[in-house]
């Protein structure tokens, strides 16, 4: 399995470039981030990489950090989003933005991705939404970059609710249908985990 690459960027082409590691030509398709931070031609860079192995082909897709890649790997968990289609996304958006997009499906509304319509970004949510914040678990992944996004801080402040209100006693279906309420009652308010746990408590009482 090929996991990383070091070499010369010898050429460009849309999002695909070929690394050249040693004499070898390695053609890699890369991200909107990778593209952003390329070197000069000929200019040495180093990659994370992920190699999709079919049953006729071999690609390589090249990510920025450990993160990125691991947003890919979970866009390819979800069913009918191929190892294509999730490159496709990270072609035109950041981490912070797929993030947004999964715990909030408005959050792409200014990004357009040819491809992905309304409802495979539902899908992608749905499936994703618990996920993404366990990304960090087994890597040294810096999650200051999207904490600080409403939409992660108001889903954080939601399970961090939920989890405090299992350990009061509450099962988990009862627990999200009260959070739910609260959150339908406070649609304009920015709740803490402090105080939509109080909240929750006043509607379980």
């Amino acid at each position: 399995m090929i996991s990383y690459l070091k070499g010369k960027l010898s050429a460009v082409q849309n999002n695909e470039i070929i690394l050249d590691v040693n004499g070898v030509g390695y053609g890699v398709f890369i991200t909107k981030k990778v593209k952003e931070h390329l070197p000069e031609m000929n200019g040495e860079m180093s990659l994370i990489t992920f190699l999709d192995v079919k049953e006729n082909s071999l690609t390589l897709y090249g990510f920025f950090d450990v993160r990125e890649k691991e947003i890919f790997k979970l866009l390819v968990s979800v069913n009918g989003i191929s190892s294509k289609t999730a490159h496709n996304i990270l072609s035109y958006a950041g981490f912070e933005d797929i993030v947004g997009l999964i715990t909030n499906r408005n959050a792409l509304s200014g990004i357009k991705i040819p491809g992905i319509g309304d409802r495979k970004i539902e899908m992608i949510s749905v499936a994703l939404k618990d996920k993404v914040f366990k990304l960090s678990e087994g890597f040294e992944v810096d999650r200051s970059s999207f904490e600080s996004t409403d939409a992660f801080a108001k889903e954080q402040s939601r399970l961090d609710a939920l989890n405090a209100l299992m350990n009061l006693g509450y099962n988990r279906t009862e627990g999200e249908r009260i959070i739910r309420e609260v959150l339908k009652t406070n649609p304009e308010t920015s709740l803490s985990t402090e105080e939509l746990i109080k909240k929750a408590l006043g509607f379980g009482s």
